[in-house]
């Protein structure tokens, strides 16, 4: 599999591992669950905090932060990470924010988050910790 629970790499326990995904996204992706909104609190600002430790990943070598709000048909961007750019190899990258605002008119009942893979090596790996995510109303 091109995504999968690591018991414990690079000093950390209960990590998750994504590789490759240049053709197949969903092999190389974790997802959350369908996350309920309750609609009366109007959220239509997200963060996600995660710490990541990216091994192998070659110059453009990627990986991306998507969601979905309409169960999972289709994906948008939120933010695409490129090795020799966004990070370097060997380090534990705490306390990643990334903050994101979806269309105008978004006001679905749950939203999906998923990390995925996107290069073209099967040694490319990305370990993914300490994920959370908040939501608010602006």
């Amino acid at each position: 599999s091109n995504a999968m629970h690591v018991d414990s790499k690079f000093g950390r326990n209960g990590i998750v591992m994504i590789k490759r995904g240049n053709t197949d996204f969903d092999a190389a992706s974790v997802y959350s669950d369908s996350i309920p909104l309750n609609k009366n609190r109007g959220y239509n600002n997200f963060k996600v905090v995660f710490s990541f430790y990216a091994n192998s990943m070659e110059v453009n070598d990627r990986f991306c932060l998507d969601y979905s709000s309409n169960g999972s048909s289709s994906w948008r961007r939120a933010k695409c990470w490129r090795s020799g750019v966004d990070f370097e190899n060997g380090n534990w990258n705490d306390n990643v924010v990334k903050q994101f605002r979806p269309s105008a008119n978004f006001a679905p009942n749950s939203i999906r988050f998923r990390f995925r893979g996107f290069s073209a090596d099967n040694f490319d790996r990305v370990f993914i910790d300490k994920i959370r995510l908040f939501g608010r109303k602006e």
